[in-house]
């Protein structure tokens, strides 16, 4: 693809795709995927985008660009970068260099995490205005889009477009216009968004970095909450620490971002304190840092000093039962006892039954009990007979046919795809991971759904319904249909070929 544009300062790759296409003047999406990924199946990702191998062939080689660079200035990962582990963070890179089918928001915790993104894209109108002049054209900025982060530093709050994140249209990478960026009126920042955006702006600029272990963050945390007095001891006072996050956050500003603090003991501020074990979101942390730390503190300096501690999770060091290679007596005396034990009953049994034998093995001889436990595991796999398959494919069947029965009439309907069925189904997920015990609705698909040539022959019937029978032309034919020469598929061309002619 010629004449590729090159990213502005915090683009987003999702407006930088948005833009090659209007420059290039493309009205199709897919031909837009076709032109830049090589691929048109590939989804307009705003956060965490793939593929960026196959951009960095579309740039001059002089611009020094990487799949590293391009996620970390023209992404949301510096969000989530520093928060994970090392070995995430590097096999997310890979990922994103690639088709990584949508595991890069279950790797880095987005999919479940209880911080939510806004449902539309967000902007900032009098940064449009300024871009329009500078740049003379509008584009994503990516740190409009971040969940919390609700305002620009410089203007105000930011506004949501007319544009979902996840519209029904999930391959269209639109562009920012005015069309779908009116200029509206801006109100004041909110004080909590303004320090979220503050500590976020910082983020987005940091270079590409190791990220340290959970251990470091464990140690820090405990080293945080004893500054702050929050520790008796060696546990943590978390109602002092809830009372140091209450004080510096409103009670409805962390409910509305997910973030509520129920009074129970898995909240996540309970979670953050204690030894971590997944990762937490960039707005948690800032979260309880400003809870602790003095105003003047910045995320980056955080970060620098998280990764200079030598972490140790003070666990108890204990001396190994044996010293070198050989096993002792009083080894060999504890393997036989569990050994006796989980012949008779299931790990778990055993483990329940005699707890004290199963702490020692683990901490003196792990490598040999997990070994030992593998060879005793139960294999069987239990079968689930809480469904009826039968019936259920039976009425999942008979819905469909009602579904059918209602829409056949409809010459204007979306294509009834597999997908488009299975959405109107109360229980899609369930059909959908268990169609191998459901004969009869597979065959339900097999025969009715619609494939591309069967819905562009009804178009182009639904077009010729609504003309003139005597002002009948090819071009308006398929301009009232929607479709192109280059995307009929034969069957379509035949039947159109009948209809008017070349």
């Amino acid at each position: 693809m010629l004449n590729f544009p090159v990213p502005y300062a915090d683009e987003l790759i999702y407006s930088l795709v948005a833009r090659a296409g209007a420059h290039m003047g493309f009205t199709s999406p897919k031909q837009v995927l076709e032109e830049v990924f090589g691929n048109r199946h590939v989804i307009a990702t705003v956060d965490l985008p793939n593929h960026l191998e196959n951009l960095l062939r579309l740039f001059p080689k002089g611009l020094g660009f990487s799949v590293e660079k391009l996620a970390y200035e023209h992404t949301l990962f510096p969000l989530y970068a520093p928060f994970t582990t090392e070995l995430r963070r590097k096999q997310c890179l890979e990922r994103m260099a690639s088709n990584s089918q949508g595991t890069i928001h279950l790797v880095l915790g987005v999919a479940a995490s209880r911080v939510k993104q806004s449902r539309y894209l967000r902007y900032c109108p009098l940064c449009l205005q300024r871009q329009l002049r500078e740049k003379g054209e509008y584009y994503w900025l990516r740190q409009w889009q971040i969940a919390g982060a609700d305002c620009c530093l410089e203007h105000g709050q930011l506004i949501e477009a007319n544009i979902e994140r996840h519209a029904y249209h999930r391959h269209q990478f639109f562009l920012a216009s005015p069309s779908v960026c009116p200029m509206l009126p801006q109100k004041p920042g909110n004080p909590s968004a303004i320090k979220i955006a503050r500590q976020v702006y910082r983020l987005l600029q940091l270079c590409p970095n190791g990220a340290a272990s959970f251990a470091q963050w464990t140690a820090y945390y405990r080293q945080l909450a004893g500054m702050g007095d929050c520790l008796a001891g060696h546990n943590v006072r978390h109602e002092a620490v809830r009372e140091r996050v209450f004080g510096r956050w409103p009670t409805f500003w962390l409910e509305s971002h997910g973030l509520a603090i129920f009074d129970t003991e898995n909240n996540w501020l309970h979670s953050i304190f204690r030894k971590h074990r997944k990762s937490f979101s960039c707005l948690e942390h800032i979260v309880v840092l400003d809870a602790f730390l003095p105003d003047t503190w910045r995320i980056d300096e955080v970060l620098a000093e998280v990764s200079s501690i030598r972490a140790s999770l003070n666990m108890p060091v204990t001396k190994p039962l044996i010293s070198n290679e050989s096993v002792t007596e009083q080894q060999a005396n504890i393997r036989a006892q569990w050994q006796a034990l989980i012949r008779r009953k299931s790990v778990k049994q055993a483990r329940s039954e005699n707890g004290a034998l199963y702490a020692k093995l683990y901490r003196h001889d792990r490598e040999w009990l997990l070994s030992t436990n593998q060879l005793f595991y139960l294999t069987a796999i239990r079968k689930n007979r809480r469904v009826d398959w039968r019936q259920r494919d039976m009425t999942t069947c008979r819905q469909l046919i009602k579904i059918r029965n209602a829409q056949k009439s409809l010459l204007d309907s979306p294509r009834w795809s597999r997908n488009w069925y299975l959405s109107k189904l109360g229980k899609s997920a369930i059909v959908e991971k268990n169609i191998h015990k459901m004969p009869l609705t597979s065959l339900f698909f097999k025969r009715f759904c619609e494939d591309i040539s069967d819905y562009q022959i009804r178009r182009i019937t639904k077009a010729l319904s609504c003309l003139d029978t005597e002002d009948i032309h090819r071009w308006r034919l398929l301009r009232n249909a929607g479709l192109s020469d280059e995307r009929l598929t034969d069957d379509a061309r035949v039947l159109l070929h009948k209809m008017v002619g070349d």
